[in-house]
């Protein structure tokens, strides 16, 4: 804990152990973490962290399809991709499961295309570490998918290879944690708008 969280914990506990001194604490140790990690740079490509090898389906494959991919790759996000190779979509399990439950169908039955994202946030080849997590943090999505200049994808990278990423920097760089955490909770926060805002998660 740094030197300006101990003075906000001890401050706190000197106003009680109520649910407002709770509440409050929480967010100012919060708004701590997320200034402090405004500042720190995780350094590194996408290059080097994401994912090369991404099964991908077309519009008119089924979420049976999606699903069979999902399991064999052990993956949540399938990218739909059109036959001259261009990404026009994803579709993650999240989507999977609401669409088998909203279409009363089996998922034989149902295009991908029909409840899948066409919302996919990406980053450019050769781009940092850091402007994947910060599309993943305004975009707030779970992961991007990374493509080259033909808009053909050429990785994906999740929050767990960021994850990953930061805990194969080592221990002189504490300061990374940050960046993460801050990322965790933005992602975590509830989301205004309802399913006409939804991105792909």
């Amino acid at each position: 804990m740094s030197f300006g969280q101990d003075i906000v914990k001890r401050s706190l506990e000197d106003l009680g152990a109520g649910s407002k001194a709770r509440e409050l604490g929480r967010a100012v140790l919060g708004l701590i973490g997320r200034w402090a990690s405004g500042s720190v740079r995780l350094g590194g490509s996408v290059n080097q962290v994401m994912t090369r090898d991404v099964q991908s389906c077309g519009p008119g494959d089924t979420l049976h399809r999606a699903a069979q991919i999902m399991w064999d790759r052990d993956c949540g996000a399938v990218p739909i991709v059109e036959a001259s190779g261009r990404i026009a979509g994803i579709i993650t399990d999240r989507d999977l499961a609401m669409g088998a439950y909203t279409q009363g169908l089996p998922l034989v039955a149902i295009p991908v295309a029909r409840v899948a994202s066409s919302a996919v946030h990406g980053v450019r080849v050769g781009s940092s570490m850091d402007e994947a997590v910060a599309v993943m943090r305004t975009r707030r999505v779970r992961r991007v998918v990374v493509l080259d200049e033909s808009q053909k994808v050429a990785g994906i990278i999740a929050l767990a290879d960021v994850a990953r990423y930061v805990s194969e920097l080592g221990p002189s760089r504490k300061d990374a944690a940050l960046v993460l955490a801050d990322l965790i909770a933005t992602l975590s926060e509830r989301r205004q708008g309802g399913p006409a805002r939804r991105a792909a998660e």
